[in-house]
């Protein structure tokens, strides 16, 4: 098991490095040529809709992209110090584990599965999320204590909808 856990960082590093070059693009870090270059996400010069309605969770992949830039975001919102990086590591850690389970959740019974087979499933499956989720809860307890006032009020706000 131990591992598995430089692995899983490992994963993680080559993740946000494989993402990186889209989240720069993202924020308009091509030098800002162009129209309204280097504005936030979603602030669009004209207000024409989405084509998109409804299937921005459709697949496991679309929501852990979501997942990964709300985590990438914050951390510059909150403006993570080396100091704080530990910290920070260990609850994106837990909310990519959390997350990365969320979807097996609502797996449906199998045809070979008797209802209480099903029911005793569902109880292991939900008595792992809450492990997962104090996790996360954990961490995150030891991040806010690491993080100054001006940070704590960024993360009041907008750390509820980074977590699954």
């Amino acid at each position: 098991m131990t591992i598995k856990q430089p692995l899983r960082k490992f994963a993680l590093a080559a993740t946000l490095i494989a993402v990186s070059g889209y989240s720069f693009a993202q924020f308009g870090g091509g030098g800002g040529g162009g129209m309204g270059g280097g504005g936030r996400r979603g602030a669009r010069a004209d207000s024409s809709a989405s084509p998109r309605t409804g299937d921005s969770l459709s697949t496991p992949a679309t929501a852990a992209g979501k997942i990964r830039d709300k985590l990438y975001d914050l951390r510059l919102q909150l403006m993570i110090t080396p100091e704080q990086s530990p910290q920070w590591d260990r609850f994106s850690d837990a909310v990519w584990d959390m997350a990365g389970r969320a979807g097996m959740t609502a797996a449906a019974p199998g045809d070979d599965q008797t209802a209480v087979q099903f029911a005793q499933s569902r109880a292991t499956q939900a008595q792992d999320r809450a492990r997962r989720a104090q996790a996360v809860s954990d961490a995150l307890s030891t991040l806010y204590d690491a993080l100054s006032p001006e940070q704590r009020h960024v993360a009041d706000q907008n750390l509820p909808a980074v977590i699954p």
